[in-house]
């Protein structure tokens, strides 16, 4: 008996919004029951992967006779579009606002430097989620003043290349904005400011030298790894989470990291030399509050053992600790080679049961060598190791 098709035709499209539109159109063909169900799915959702390579040059085609076929008394939440052949987006995100489409995603191969889509994209009072993505290379993309109309949006992605006053005018433009990602890697020597009141996640990828963020109840803060941070102001008082992509980038950040509870870093980089080290050691102390961690290293490497282990020495509240290493051994692993004589005596008179609070650990850990010489360290100074949930992660 099929279950499914009984299923009513709202629960069915939902499950159907979760599909490429390809797939969805597919279904058409499983019964009578489905024929014309993907003409009313709520999600358009074309992607380049869904093309044959032949078929691939035909794509606004293709869109078009879709939307020709759709029911057009049927709503639209969402529009999603990564194709590199569409000469005319501006007509399917015409399409999908005047049926209450509330997010859109879409990829675009060319600079729309003139383009109408600024009108159909940007001047949208009602759109919730916005993912927009230019292709690299282009020069910087300027949004006219007049095109702006977000008072609703909830979640900002824009990758690409963007003038400072377009990014500057467009976040000002959305007093609601609670959920921000930018990919600014292109935009060499630029400055960035972002002060969005009501802002509590923001991501930054390729961060600008000259940076500024004015945040009263940021949360969660995330920093990739080719991010370069020099002048680099932050207030957020309210911030609990951080992901940083390279450790070092916790600098500018002192401030501001005081109060943070979960906490994700790269030790992937190490110091390159002894001054760079004790900074970098220094620097631990700024995480006494730090409940959850989550380390990216490799723990073969020179000095990363010792480094992991005086960061945890600064985190007595710790209860959650991720560590996740893909590095295989490729020579006996001895932990504690090459040491500094001063790190050496910190991890000497370390407490033999420092860790009271830790009830998980998560080990991720490739090397079968540098996993068990970790735990077995770990345990002899967790005060009750017998009650931590240990579990094993496979890469």
């Amino acid at each position: 008996m099929d279950y499914l098709s009984n299923l009513p035709d709202p629960l069915l499209l939902h499950i159907l919004s979760f599909l490429s539109t390809h797939n969805s159109v597919r279904t058409s063909v499983l019964a009578r029951r489905w024929r014309s169900l993907w003409s009313s799915v709520p999600a358009i959702r074309f992607h380049y992967e869904d093309f044959h390579p032949e078929a691939v040059s035909r794509a606004d085609a293709i869109v078009h006779r879709f939307i020709a076929s759709r029911r057009d008394s049927s709503a639209v939440f969402s529009l999603s579009i990564d194709l590199d052949h569409l000469s005319c987006p501006e007509n399917w995100i015409d399409y999908a606002k005047s049926h209450g489409a509330r997010a859109v995603t879409l990829y675009l191969c060319y600079c729309p430097r003139q383009s109408p889509i600024f009108s159909a994209l940007f001047n949208w009072p009602s759109l919730l989620t916005l993912d927009l993505q230019f292709d690299v290379g282009w020069p910087p993309v300027d949004i006219p003043p007049e095109c702006i109309a977000l008072s609703n949006l909830k979640k900002l992605v824009l990758t690409g290349v963007f003038s400072e006053e377009s990014v500057r005018r467009l976040l000002a433009c959305c007093p609601n904005l609670g959920e921000l990602s930018l990919d600014v890697s292109e935009c060499y020597g630029a400055a960035l400011e972002i002060a969005v009141p009501n802002l509590r996640k923001l991501a930054l990828t390729g961060t600008l030298s000259k940076t500024r963020i004015n945040c009263p109840i940021l949360e969660s803060l995330c920093i990739g790894s080719s991010s370069y941070l020099e002048e680099f102001y932050v207030y957020a008082p309210s911030l609990v989470c951080v992901h940083l992509g390279l450790f070092r980038s916790c600098h500018p950040l002192s401030s501001s990291l005081c109060n943070v509870a979960e906490l994700g870093i790269s030790l992937l980089s190490l110091p390159a030399d002894l001054v760079e080290a004790k900074s970098m050691i220094e620097s631990f102390k700024l995480f006494h509050k730090i409940k959850s961690l989550r380390v990216h290293l490799h723990l073969l490497e020179e000095f990363t053992m010792q480094l992991l282990f005086l960061f945890l020495l600064e985190t007595p509240n710790l209860r959650l600790l991720h560590l996740m290493d893909e590095k295989d051994e490729k020579e006996p692993f001895s932990p504690f080679s090459h040491m500094y004589d001063d790190q050496s005596e910190s991890l000497q008179i370390m407490p033999a049961k420092c860790f009271n609070n830790l009830k998980l650990v998560l080990a991720q850990i490739k090397s079968e060598s540098a996993r068990s010489t970790f735990l077995e360290m770990l345990s002899e100074r967790v005060q009750a190791w017998d009650k931590v949930v240990v579990r094993y992660i496979e890469y």
